[in-house]
């Protein structure tokens, strides 16, 4: 008997039946679409008189609300020619040229089966050079057969699995690794390893003499929480945040650090102090409708004129880093919460931002300035403005408020919601919305420019818990970033520079001049182990300097002229982010 393209010119069929039994898949005839068949892959079939080929499938369908299927369908469609000649002749470059081609799932593994054993050094060459016009069911099964026939070439590959323009600076013993690194100058950066038995090292590697400079045991890092920078240098000293407070047994983001740690810049412990029950508070349910937080940690500090100001309480400690002492504590008005932010003013005075507002202290700690809003606004700018998850500025110096709405179709006017926190730039503020809008405002909250785009959503209440700042302000520059969606460049007039479409997550945004922007994108590529990150170096203009991949995150850091660190399994290496051969 013959296909239904020899009887008809068919090239498609289908028919149903009924589900009766959902544990049961019922079986169809083939014999009379197909007639006198071959069977050369899966779900494939070949007419032996017309040497037509057929794709025959059988699936569930009905109702999408159902649990079960309503019926089964059988369906059949006949292969063009140009399909038909990769079937009869599978080669690498006919598998490359159809990667977008309609195939069964398990088509282009089959042809790999073949072709291992027909074309075997085609296939080793093309795991070689990565092809990346093959789908990532391609790559994956590429990846297994090297790493089968040529264990000691796939042992070498993933050993060194990293950017051949890099050097390695040194190798912790077999089974230690890197957890993050922070410069501390120009030449000399800190890092945290992790060796076997749960030991953690704290030590300091200078780039100029290739040493280490000292190295010393430290409890374990705070890493079962929010995601705050856990070692990070402020003003002079080394700041450390150690072990957990645990916050909630269902979810791990309300734990906190349990102890900070102050070193000086030689490896010295200046302070340990323990943050248990005197540095958060929990924000009352009723207040979510103009903060929309759930909870304010407040474990944060400030350091200024070699001293540290931490929240105790409903009170300030203020810490000499000369000597290593409590220096005094300090009485907040209102039982106002410290929020660990503080700056000095030109005339000695200091300005205390609180989780609820703004307090002034003259030299002998007495009250000039106390602003206290009913809320936890999510921003305090230089201005002594005061901004709300849904979108309302408040002036402490006026009390006069300004409102952001949108009206619809409707006539309903409602107020916008903020997606990350508002940043300030010299001259003005940003002012992330959700749903793809954002606001450009001067010192007087005016609207200089509304984009069609807005930065990743961080502070809603879906995104409880992330921390990451995705808007980054440079001498001269704004870059706002948006998960999955896109990157944006605009300078503090509202000009747009430059725009960049995304598929992956962003990471990291910072700057380590102040003029140059370093995004860390999340990359997923099949050949290679999880973990990888894409680094890509902006210039001031929004030019690609530099767009490399790395092997993980894990350590990586940049200096102040652009020598990036980064760790795979045991080693530390570095790369110059402006060399010339770096743009992909």
């Amino acid at each position: 008997m013959s296909c239904l393209f020899c009887q008809k010119g068919s090239s498609s069929f289908s028919r149903s039946e009924p589900a009766i039994d959902e544990t049961r898949t019922p079986s169809f005839p083939i014999d009379d679409i197909v007639g006198n068949s071959l069977n050369p892959f899966r779900e494939i079939y070949e007419c032996k008189d017309c040497h037509s080929f057929w794709w025959i499938k059988t699936r569930g369908t009905g109702d999408p609300r159902s649990t079960y299927p309503e019926f089964y369908e059988q369906t059949a469609e006949r292969f063009d020619d140009q399909r038909s000649e990769l079937i009869q002749n599978p080669t690498v470059a006919g598998m490359i040229t159809h990667k977008d081609s309609s195939f069964p799932y398990s088509f282009f593994a089959e042809i790999l089966e073949i072709l291992s054993v027909k074309e075997k050094e085609s296939v080793k060459e093309l795991y070689l050079r990565k092809e990346p016009n093959v789908s990532n069911a391609v790559k994956r099964w590429l990846r297994d057969w090297f790493s089968n026939h040529y264990p000691s070439e796939f042992q070498e590959i993933q050993k060194k699995g990293i950017p051949v323009f890099s050097s390695e600076l040194f190798s912790f013993d077999e089974k230690e690794t890197a957890l993050v690194s922070e410069f501390i100058s120009i030449d000399q950066f800190v890092l945290i390893s992790n060796g076997e038995g749960d030991a953690w090292k704290l030590q300091t590697y200078d780039l100029k003499t290739k040493q280490i400079l000292w190295k010393k045991k430290i409890k374990r890092p705070f890493l079962e929480g929010l995601q705050i920078p856990i070692l990070f240098y402020q003003t002079g000293y080394l700041c450390l945040y150690q072990g957990f407070q645990k916050g909630s047994e269902y979810y791990s983001k309300l734990n906190r650090p349990e102890t900070l740690c102050i070193y000086d810049l030689k490896g010295n412990q200046i302070l340990s102090i323990s943050l248990k029950f005197q540095c958060y508070e929990i924000l009352s349910t009723e207040e979510r409708d103009v903060s929309e937080n759930r909870i304010v940690h407040n474990f944060c500090f400030s350091i200024l004129s070699d001293k540290l100001y931490i929240p105790y309480q409903s009170k300030i400690q203020v810490y000499d880093l000369k000597t290593g002492s409590l220096f005094k504590t300090i009485s907040l008005p209102g039982w106002e919460i410290f929020s660990g932010k503080a700056f000095e003013t030109e005339s000695e005075q200091l300005v205390f931002f609180t989780l609820k507002g703004i307090v002034g202290m003259n030299l002998i700690d007495e009250v000039i300035f106390h602003y206290s809003s009913h809320y936890h606004p999510v921003l305090i700018d230089s201005q002594f403005n005061l901004y709300y998850y849904y979108s309302i500025v408040e002036s402490a110096n006026t009390s006069e408020k300004i409102e952001f709405k949108q009206t619809h179709s409707s006539g309903i006017s409602l107020h916008r919601q903020l997606s990350s926190k508002p940043v300030e730039f010299p001259g003005g503020i940003y002012l992330p919305f959700s749903l793809d809008e954002s606001f450009l405002l001067d010192s007087s909250l005016q609207i200089i420019k509304e984009f069609p785009f807005t930065s990743t959503n961080t502070i809603g209440p879906h995104s409880f818990g992330i921390e990451k700042n995705p808007i980054l302000v440079t001498e001269d520059r704004i870059f706002i970033t948006n998960d999955y969606s896109g990157m944006y460049m605009i300078d503090f007039s509202g000009n747009f520079i430059f725009e960049k479409q995304i598929d992956s997550e962003v990471i990291s945004l910072f700057t380590f001049d102040g003029k140059h922007s370093v995004v860390i994108l999340s990359k997923h590529d099949d050949y290679s182990e999880d973990g990888q990150v894409e680094l890509i170096l902006f210039s001031p203009n929004g030019n690609r300097i530099t767009e490399i991949t790395l092997p993980s995150f894990a350590g990586l850091s940049v200096s102040f002229n652009g020598i990036a660190l980064f760790s795979k399994g045991n080693q530390i290496f570095s790369v110059d982010l402006f060399a010339t051969d770096l743009l992909g």
